[in-house]
Order: structure tokens, then sequence, then C-alpha cells
């Protein structure tokens, strides 16, 4: 009795950690974007970095957080010209 209830624990056991394997992903699984603002002389002004379930929501919202920086900088009288480019090899 205790040899088929110990197979059986090892069995259910082995069921769990294997599907929680299965279903767990890592969080650099998650599709990333980065976008980042420079002068013209090349220094960085802004960057904005995001992770979400799909790489578009992604880089909307990289590029969103990027503008709203740099935006700002620009108020503050701390950041002249620029844009927000997307990082492509990222």
């Amino acid at each position: 009795m205790p040899w088929r209830t110990m197979m059986l624990g090892a069995a259910a056991l082995s069921a769990i950690v294997g599907s929680n394997l299965m279903t767990s992903q890592p969080a650099e699984a998650r599709p990333a974007c980065y976008y980042i603002a420079r002068d013209p002389l090349g220094n960085m002004m802004a960057d904005g970095h995001a992770w979400a379930a799909k790489k578009s929501w992604a880089c909307n919202r990289a590029e969103r957080r990027c503008k709203r920086e740099l935006e700002r900088k620009r108020r503050q009288g701390k950041a002249g010209r620029g844009s927000c480019m997307r990082v492509t090899n990222y």
C-alpha cells in the first residue's frame, strides 16, 4: 500500500512540475521596445523603454514615454531640437 501511494504521489508531483514549466515564461520573453531622442550633436536627451503583450503596444508605450520626457525637458529648457526615434537593434 505505501509503495502504491508513493508512486501516485510522485506521478502527481511530476505532473504539477511539468505543467508549471510548460506554462511559465521568463520576463524576457515579452516583447520590448526602446525609443531614444538625440540632439544634433548626438547626445541623448530622452529615452523610453517598455514591455507589453504585443510588440506594437510596447512600441506605442515606449514612444509616449520618450515624447513625454522630451517635452518635459523642453519646457525646463534642458533640451533643444530632436525627436524620438526607435532603436531597432534592441
